[in-house]
């Protein structure tokens, strides 16, 4: 069982490297093409990274090291700065966070109900924060199936960087072991509907499932 204050050391470990990629710039850039691949290994080897169809990785905002993984994805077509890459169909910025976990998947997805009580509350608003401020976050919901979590929240504290929407989805899962939070941030300028960020998020789910099977 993950215990709250791991959890939420976890997420602040997620915003903390959301917010560095976004700072330097996050899939803003363009580069060669070599530098925007399709995935990225971490977690020394044991797990892979990839995104849906037409999202590469962008190399100069992700890392892996012995504290966890993070990983950002953008469109294969600004990140390579190639008009051959391909485009998403819904552009959006994409994150990644892997952290150690308790090596049984089966134990992580039973936690979820404590889970979704600590992000409920004053302590676990305040993790997800931007700010680390609790008023600054609603959750407007918090689901699970199949072993993943969805949270669906906003945050009004102001992101560094890129500018996205306030509202986001993100999952949480447990894959090979490893604790792996997934993230679909919305830009102020392209927009996306809750239910469009919502199925871009299981898109990304299934693709980092598809990638660890076997």
């Amino acid at each position: 069982m993950v215990k709250a204050a791991i959890f939420g050391l976890a997420l602040a470990g997620v915003l903390a490297g959301c917010e560095a990629a976004l700072s330097a710039g996050g899939s803003g850039s363009a580069r060669s093409a070599k530098s925007a691949p399709a995935r990225m290994v971490v977690a020394d080897g044991a797990l892979v990274i990839a995104g849906p169809a037409g999202y590469c990785v962008d190399t100069t905002a992700s890392h892996d090291g012995a504290g966890g993984a993070f990983v950002l994805l953008g469109s294969c077509a600004s990140l390579s700065g190639s008009a051959a890459s391909r485009t998403p169909a819904n552009p959006a910025i994409l994150t990644a966070s892997v952290f150690a976990g308790s090596g049984d998947d089966a134990a992580f997805a039973a936690s979820f109900p404590a889970m979704a009580r600590f992000l409920s509350s004053d302590a676990g608003r305040a993790a997800l924060s931007r700010s680390g401020q609790a008023q600054s976050v609603v959750i407007a919901q918090i689901t699970s199936a199949n072993a993943v979590m969805l949270i669906r929240a906003s945050d009004r504290a102001p992101a560094k960087g890129q500018d996205v929407e306030a509202e986001y989805w993100r999952a949480l899962m447990s894959v090979k072991g490893q604790i792996v939070t997934l993230s679909v941030l919305g830009l102020r300028d392209l927009p996306l509907n809750a239910e469009v960020k919502r199925q871009l998020l299981e898109a990304f789910v299934a693709k980092v499932r598809a990638a660890n099977r076997g």
